[in-house]
């Protein structure tokens, strides 16, 4: 059912699945575009991996491919969410008898499922509390399977994941701008938009928090507070203060710095969603604006403003 309707062109582009293992991972993943990142979160909870329901070497699966794999320790779901905004929700995890892929296979079940905002929104819960895996987290995961065998005791107590970043660049907003944004507030009708124009209204709604049946001065007021209050742009707002302009690179090095990644279900990509996040600051923040002198990015902070 999966590989049908990849096949068809509707990609995976989201999986939070708990157990991988890596060659029903390849399996899936060889009819995908491979154009498309596909995103990855599962569990690796010490116990999974000492037991083999996980592979760790899907890392270096995923990595080699141009691929991200999270990490969220609670997951139980199976979901694998196509561009399309439909998903199957299935108790099959990402293994060869879970998939059906054995000649000796688990007996699953599993049905398509249209995603609607509140959907969406849960699942942006997920996103915003995974942690992505890197090279150093990794080899902490592979050195800990190498030199343990079940069972393992107090190993809870060990930080895998490390220190997480300050903030993660799913605080940056996602859509265009505040007018389109208002525009899915006031008339969310999915058919009017694309699916990841869907997913990144939702994922704007879910970060500044905007409750339903506000007004539009209400949404204004609630939406402009949010944005100047979230604790990104604050941060980022003291930084250009202090430097009064900033070109792209230092900007780019300083969001790297700053964000962990997260596995956010629509395209993300540095300067797009810098441009965006410009145009934001320069609506809400009159002090602040930016433009492109000789093809490169500059933001500037007005000195006779507060």
């Amino acid at each position: 059912m999966l590989e049908e309707r990849i096949k068809l062109g509707d990609n995976i582009i989201l999986l939070i699945v708990p157990f991988i293992k890596v060659a029903a991972l390849q399996q899936l993943h060889r009819v995908q575009t491979q154009k498309v990142q596909l995103k990855v979160v599962c569990r690796w909870r010490t116990d999974d991996l000492l037991s083999g329901a996980s592979d760790v070497e899907v890392f270096t699966y995923l990595k080699a491919a141009g691929c991200q794999l999270y990490l969220h320790p609670d997951i139980h779901m199976k979901l694998y969410v196509f561009d399309s905004n439909i998903a199957f929700n299935t108790s099959a995890n990402l293994t060869f008898s879970g998939l059906g892929y054995s000649q000796k296979s688990n007996i699953e079940v599993g049905n398509m499922v249209k995603l609607n905002s509140e959907d969406l929104t849960k699942i942006y819960t997920i996103v915003a509390t995974s942690r992505q895996v890197d090279d150093d987290m990794y080899l902490r995961f592979k050195t800990f399977v190498e030199q343990n065998e079940l069972p393992r005791l107090a190993v809870a107590t060990f930080d895998f994941l490390g220190k997480p970043k300050a903030y993660t660049i799913s605080s940056l907003p996602a859509t265009e701008s505040p007018e389109q944004l208002a525009e899915f507030y006031f008339d969310p009708d999915p058919t009017k938009y694309t699916p990841e124009n869907v997913r990144r209204g939702v994922h704007d709604l879910v970060t500044f928090g905007l409750p339903p049946g506000l007004n539009r001065t209400e949404f204004d007021r609630h939406l402009g507070e949010a944005f100047r209050n979230t604790p990104f742009v604050a941060g980022f707002v003291e930084l250009l203060k202090q430097q009064t302009s900033l070109r792209f690179g230092a900007v780019n090095d300083w969001i790297h710095q700053k964000c962990e990644d997260v596995p956010l279900p629509y395209r993300w990509e540095i300067k797009e969603n810098t441009r965006i996040f410009y145009d934001w600051l320069a609506h809400y923040i009159p002090a602040i604006s930016w433009d492109r002198p000789n093809y490169s990015q500059v933001i500037y902070w007005k000195k006779n403003q507060t």
